[in-house]
């Protein structure tokens, strides 16, 4: 009995691609915005669980690049994950004119205290000639965690980095598995194109990106080192998604309509 319920039993694959009601065209722009591993999902329907390396994408040949003077219009924001024995990092990121991002200062210290942090980065966004807000301070994106008081102290650590002239957003999305598919993205879209330069002076996120592995569940990281990717995380998730164009309506689409639309007011 069991085999013939079996024997009932079938698996149809299915893509995009097989709906003829799709537009190519806006396939192919929402597919430039995924990686590799989330069209599989996706696009195709084909569960896939994580082994090895997170970021297998990651080429420190393609990814990490000379550093540059990077003009003061591709400024965009900085991005905190706090530690205090563990290390906090913190990231200064530029965007340019084509969306790539440019990751291009780092500070990444265990055991301070928040003055300490704050006095060093404001020592990179002097020598980087960083923006801040009209009233004088830097403004940064930051865990979700840090809003929260603890016992060991009176104030939060948004509180503290605000007490020393950083202004922090802790409003962040932390959704791993949807970020994790944010930065491959960056890294590779599913043209080949990479979106992700990290200056070679940034040596602790690019350590973390070639350490940075699965769990032995499969569908979570192994949660160690990987203070600098959690706020790289941070911040491409505050990225907007690339909008998709509108389709533009042919003339004889446009009649098609018109004529339908009079069919069915001469039918009433």
């Amino acid at each position: 009995m069991q085999n013939a319920a079996c024997q009932e039993v079938w698996c149809i694959f299915m893509e995009w691609n097989d709906n003829p009601f799709i537009d190519s065209e806006e396939v192919k722009r929402l597919s430039s915005t995924m990686s590799e591993d989330e069209l599989e999902s996706r696009r195709f329907g084909r569960f896939k669980s994580g082994t090895g390396l997170v970021y297998k994408e990651f080429d420190e040949n393609v990814h990490v690049i000379e550093p540059f003077d990077v003009p003061p219009e591709w400024f965009d924001k900085i991005s905190i994950d706090p530690g205090l024995n563990n290390p906090l990092s913190a990231h200064f990121y530029a965007c340019d004119y084509d969306g790539n991002i440019y990751v291009i200062a780092e500070h990444y210290e265990a055991g301070r205290g928040v003055e300490h942090h704050a006095k060093a980065i404001y020592a990179l966004a002097g020598k980087l000639g960083w923006h801040r807000n009209r009233n004088g301070m830097l403004e940064a994106l930051i865990d979700s965690a840090a809003s929260a008081k603890t016992l060991a102290s009176s104030k939060s650590v948004c509180e503290l980095f605000y007490d020393n002239g950083i202004l922090t957003n802790p409003k962040v999305d932390k959704e791993v598995f949807s970020g994790i598919n944010r930065v491959k993205s960056y890294l590779k879209n599913a043209g080949g194109k990479p979106r992700l330069f990290i200056f070679k002076n940034c040596v602790n996120l690019i350590r973390e990106f070639k350490s940075y592995f699965w769990g032995n569940e499969g569908d979570k990281p192994k949660k160690s080192k990987d203070h600098a990717l959690d706020e790289l995380r941070y911040y491409l998730a505050s990225r907007p998604v690339a909008p998709v164009a509108a389709k533009i309506k042919s003339t004889i689409t446009k009649d098609k309509e018109k004529l339908a639309r009079r069919i069915k007011l001469d039918k009433r």
